[in-house]
């Protein structure tokens, strides 16, 4: 999402691309997907189904940002510079726009104190997270870009394998036997450094380097198994609570992580294959596609919330009709409505910025 370096690297493109309408259609997924119960079983199993295809789209985005800016040697000064210009200039703008937003149609008496306050804590709107997260991966950068200069295969393969157990497997496993009943446990073992979404960082600096053709068969089958795991988890868990339970789609879920490493690979290894049959304009099509990627992770909520209360006249809800047929072209509709406004914002020199 955020505009690296990815010159020669036209699949890294292509992952932006399918990334950003996977953000977008989860979240048009939403929905649905969040009114088991309420809606016929059809309805709900078809929002799954999107919903589980899409996990891992966000951090995809956090796999190509580590797997462009790690291995990349520039001083501290540049690359905080290049970091202020691309990632907290469009930040600040949108949280202001979001605090306008909110503020025009939530909440009128929004004043500034409270704003500040959800500005600091994250709370302006639900997408805005991502943010914080990047300006964490992006403190530890440069001395991460140290370790992945100098560390071997099998250093790096270790901090993920310890990312994974600790801080994938384990609370993820917990977290499930809980739900179920069952007395939880927590290993009192902290290891701060390989917390979080840190660990798809290093993760895309490592596939991007050391992952092979022969990789591929094996990750079309964790892949597929992945979603298989996601879809009927969810399904299973959802109905033996009575009411809709995310913990297979959580980010840092086993699965998602193993759906995520296994979908880069693929991507790869198959997009770039893809890519030598593609017409230019096409592939022109899809650069473009990428470099708004961030401006319509950034503007999409908007565009849900114009449709689905119906600002402009017109109301497009992806729980009006049946969803196999209206989440698919509801997410369309919002992809694209994004990517030509963002595209317009970006022919303007001094909007380009936020964008």
């Amino acid at each position: 999402m955020i505009k690296e370096r990815s010159s020669g690297l036209l699949w890294i493109n292509y992952i932006r691309a399918i990334a950003a309408f996977g953000v977008v259609l989860v979240h048009v997924a939403a929905d649905v997907i969040t009114e088991w119960g309420a809606i016929p079983n059809s309805q709900w199993w078809s929002a799954n189904i999107y919903d589980s295809l899409a996990r891992g789209c966000v951090p995809m985005f956090i796999m190509v940002s580590g797997a462009l800016l790690l291995p990349h040697q520039d001083s501290m000064r540049d690359f905080f510079r290049k970091r202020v210009n691309r990632v907290l200039v469009p930040f600040l703008t949108w949280t202001i726009l979001y605090l306008i937003w909110k503020k025009v149609f939530y909440k009128p008496d929004l004043g500034l104190a409270q704003s500040f306050g959800m500005a600091i804590d994250g709370g302006v709107w639900f997408h805005l997270w991502f943010f914080y997260v990047l300006a964490g991966m992006y403190l530890v950068t440069p001395i991460f870009r140290i370790f992945i200069a100098h560390a071997s295969r099998a250093q790096v393969g270790y901090f993920i394998s310890i990312w994974f157990i600790l801080g994938s497997f384990l609370p993820f496993l917990d977290k499930l036997v809980r739900l179920l009943g069952w007395p939880g446990f927590q290993l009192d073992l902290s290891v701060v450094i390989a917390q979080g979404f840190i660990g798809y960082f290093i993760l895309g600096a490592f596939l991007i380097k050391y992952a092979r053709p022969e990789w591929l068969r094996s990750a079309g089958i964790v892949w597929t198994g992945c979603f298989m795991i996601c879809l009927f988890g969810t399904g299973w868990l959802t109905a033996r609570s009575g009411s809709f339970k995310e913990t297979f789609y959580d980010n840092l879920a086993p699965n998602i992580v193993l759906y995520c490493a296994s979908f880069f690979v693929m991507a790869k290894f198959i997009l770039t294959a893809v890519e030598e049959r593609l017409p230019s304009d096409c592939k022109a099509f899809i650069v473009l596609l990428s470099k708004a990627s961030l401006g319509i992770y950034l503007i999409h909520p908007m565009i849900i919330d114009v449709l689905d209360k119906g600002r402009l006249g017109l109301v497009l809800k992806s729980n009006e009709g049946p969803a196999w047929i209206m989440i698919p072209v509801l997410a369309g509709v919002v992809y694209f409505v994004s990517f030509f406004i963002i595209r317009a914002i970006q022919a303007v020199p001094f909007l380009r910025r936020i964008v």
